[in-house]
């Protein structure tokens, strides 16, 4: 890409066809962006789509990386006061579908923070508490599953309560 510099600003598109505005250096923290600017034939004026990121996670993919990653670095204390307000405004929704768009846009740091934080979410909890915060409806007969806890009964020690 000709012309780079400090304050370059690319485009990139979300599914729905929302465009975003990000600086060339987020940008290139985003590996499938990456991989457009880098090609010789890029025009920094053309939206890079992004077909597999609805603008809601896209966005807050975004919003992720500038504060890890933008101009002003933070201290440890600002980035996990940052991660929690950023988990504390997530709807069990977005955190189920912002690790699929992190994954997609090849965002190492916001996908193991986000698959940390649902792992930490469902550690030691009943399979009733995970299917209700994954929208998992289950498809055994109430006797089938009574079957199958009591064969792995094992498995359902020390879970914690549901709450």
């Amino acid at each position: 890409m000709a012309a780079e510099n400090a304050n370059t600003m690319i485009l990139v598109k979300s599914a729905n066809g929302d465009t975003f505005e990000v600086s060339l250096k987020i940008g290139k923290k985003i590996l499938i962006v990456k991989a457009f600017v880098e090609d010789e034939s890029f025009v920094p004026t053309t939206a890079i789509p992004l077909q597999n990121v609805n603008s809601s996670e896209l966005a807050l993919a975004i919003e992720y990386l500038n504060f890890h990653h933008g101009e002003v670095k933070p201290s440890e204390n600002e980035a996990k006061d940052f991660d929690l307000e950023f988990l504390n405004n997530l709807s069990n929704k977005q955190l189920m579908d912002l690790p699929n768009a992190a994954d997609y846009l090849n965002v190492e740091d916001l996908l193991e923070f986000l698959l940390q934080t649902v792992a930490n979410l469902i550690e030691n909890k009943s399979v009733h508490f995970v299917r209700n915060l994954f929208g998992i409806v289950s498809d055994f007969t109430p006797e089938e599953e009574e079957r199958l806890f009591q064969e792995t009964a094992w498995a359902h020690e020390d879970v914690d309560p549901d709450v």
